[in-house]
């Protein structure tokens, strides 16, 4: 279970392109350019948006439509005519061959006219699915944190509070972003950037100093030796007469002297 959603993620990553420079924009499945229309069109049609359908899609690349008759329209992958992906009609929805691209009646108006031509390019540079994954990664790195401490039979929640989501999205921000820009060397990593991983280890540490008894929790996810060793075989002690093969379990004392055995006595008392 991811502690947050990768709609948290995109948030904390369109910081990166707020003040207008694409150069580090993480661009997901759903990226591409607002639609164009040629220059020597002369028809009124206008293409308002496209979808791009698969999660699993990334790349960025030319396509463009050509009108055969005022409805009737072919779409075309990359450059010049060579590569079709369909034939549709503004009348209609339309998917292309490939099941990238859907363009829906609603995203056409005006009338084109034969000739006319519009383009755009899809533009993302991570799949939907991948940056998903990335987030499933982050989660694992704050499980492992956590189970420093307390293991699944003692979680202290039934869902992820606030700060294991804010863990889980800096860290899985900074996966995505070094993933997608992995040419880049650390000097050329946004200072933000490289901030974003250990962020998101503050988060989970606050977090667990959040826990009462945190070491409760810790010393219950350990057992407390390693093996069944005799207790004096193992601290290299040697067995008095009368205590051979004794495991170093401590028997109840009854004996009535020993009662206080384990409070400190005052000297001089009686």
């Amino acid at each position: 279970m991811a502690y947050c959603t990768l709609d948290d993620v995109k948030r904390l990553l369109r910081v990166l392109s707020i003040s207008g420079n694409t150069q580090h924009k993480i661009r997901f499945s759903d990226s591409y350019t607002v639609p164009e229309i040629y220059s020597a069109n002369t028809g009124t049609g206008i293409l308002k948006g496209v979808e791009v359908l698969l999660n699993t899609y990334a790349g960025n690349e030319l396509w463009h439509i050509t009108f055969s008759s005022e409805t009737a329209f072919t779409l075309y992958r990359g450059e010049g005519t060579a590569s079709s992906d369909g034939t549709g009609s503004t009348s209609s929805n339309f998917t292309s061959t490939s099941g990238i691209i859907k363009i829906t009646t609603s995203q056409w108006s005006g009338t084109p006219v034969a000739g006319d031509q519009f383009k755009f390019r899809t533009d993302s540079n991570v799949s939907t699915k991948d940056a998903n994954e990335f987030l499933e990664d982050a989660t694992i790195v704050v499980d492992g944190k956590l189970g420093e401490f307390i293991s699944d039979d003692y979680l202290p929640f039934s869902t992820p509070n606030n700060l294991l989501k804010r863990a889980v999205m800096y860290i899985s921000s900074s996966i995505i972003f070094t993933s997608v820009f992995s040419s880049l060397n650390a000097e050329q990593v946004p200072t933000l950037v490289r901030s974003w991983y250990n962020q998101g280890i503050r988060f989970a540490d606050l977090f667990l100093s959040s826990i009462p008894g945190k070491n409760i929790h810790k010393y219950a996810r350990y057992a407390r030796f390693a093996s069944r060793e005799p207790l004096f075989a193992k601290v290299g002690i040697k067995e008095a007469a009368g205590v051979e093969d004794a495991k170093g379990e401590i028997e109840t004392i009854s004996v009535a002297y020993d009662e206080d055995y384990n409070e400190e006595e005052q000297i001089g008392s009686t």
